[in-house]
């Protein structure tokens, strides 16, 4: 990566690797973002994946006239179960990163440089938390996609439980033993709007924009998300009384009218409760798809 020598250190690296795509930025040392890519995700072999990180770090780098010698800080946001302490990715459903030793390949190429990873989800609640000048706040953040899964922070600190805290995907919401993630995640909000449209074709994005029109099936499918939802967040402020649930990732990044239908639901399940009025501190993402890299880039 051309020059060496003593120079300044002070660039940070930051990805937050997906099954689908790949999303890389280099922030300055006061964590404003300089530039970002995104390209899809090579997830043919654990090694295609870790060169893809590693060319998409390049091309930053690159473009900014930059060395991996001016680089401080590299921090990586992987899915699934992460050993923080030792650098692993342990495992994961849609990337090729099972037991892979991330932090120890990175050293390789920034040998001076910290390297830091964690869970995607707790990246984007880091994210998140300073982004509302949070410090000793609790804070849940949840991200629905492809599938739900939830972070909570308390005075600073992750909650982590013994590895496992916020795997929400797996709570049960129906009679017949549906999970939370077969109830409302994006796969399964898109096969039951197949099915009552009798179109097999048809995506969630399309969908979304007959609700909008007012579609009567769609907003069928729609309650159920909002029934769901509505339940699970009800839980989360009976039992930690957060400062703030924040309500992220792909759907509801780009659909702000169903937190505020679903904060409707709960505004009227809190009537005359000590909780009432509670149904405030849910709010949508600041920092949207960017968040993970944000988060990264502060940790």
């Amino acid at each position: 990566m051309g020059r060496t020598g003593d120079v300044k250190m002070s660039h940070i690296l930051v990805a937050d690797v997906g099954g689908t795509k790949l999303a890389t930025a280099l922030f300055n040392q006061y964590q404003q973002i300089l530039i970002k890519r995104e390209v899809p995700s090579d997830v043919s072999t654990r090694e295609a994946l870790f060169h893809c990180l590693i060319d998409s770090f390049e091309m930053l780098c690159m473009e900014k006239k930059l060395s991996f010698n001016e680089v401080s800080k590299v921090c990586i946001g992987v899915p699934g179960i992460v050993d923080v302490q030792k650098g692993l990715a342990v495992y994961q459903n849609n990337i090729p990163w099972s037991d892979f030793p991330i932090c120890e390949r990175l050293t390789e190429f920034f040998p001076h440089a910290q390297i830091m990873m964690d869970n995607d989800v707790h990246m984007a609640t880091w994210g998140e938390y300073n982004a509302r000048g949070f410090r000793k706040e609790t804070m849940v953040y949840i991200t629905l996609s492809t599938g739900i899964s939830c972070c909570t922070i308390v005075h600073g600190e992750f909650l982590r439980g013994t590895g496992l805290a916020g795997e929400i995907g797996f709570n049960i919401v129906g009679q017949a033993g549906e999970t939370l993630e077969e109830s409302v995640a994006g796969p399964a909000l898109e096969k039951l709007g197949r099915t009552l449209l009798g179109n097999s074709n048809i995506r969630l994005k399309d969908m979304m924009e007959l609700y909008y029109k007012g579609d009567p099936i769609m907003e069928k499918v729609l309650q159920q998300i909002i029934y769901c939802m509505e339940k699970q967040l009800h839980q989360m402020i009976l039992m930690l009384d957060p400062h703030c649930i924040v309500l992220g990732g792909g759907f509801f990044n780009h659909q702000p009218k169903i937190i505020e239908l679903i904060k409707d639901v709960i505004q009227q399940r809190l009537l005359n409760t000590p909780f009432e009025g509670k149904e405030q501190i849910i709010e949508s993402s600041i920092h949207k798809g960017e968040t993970g890299l944000y988060g990264a880039a502060l940790k």
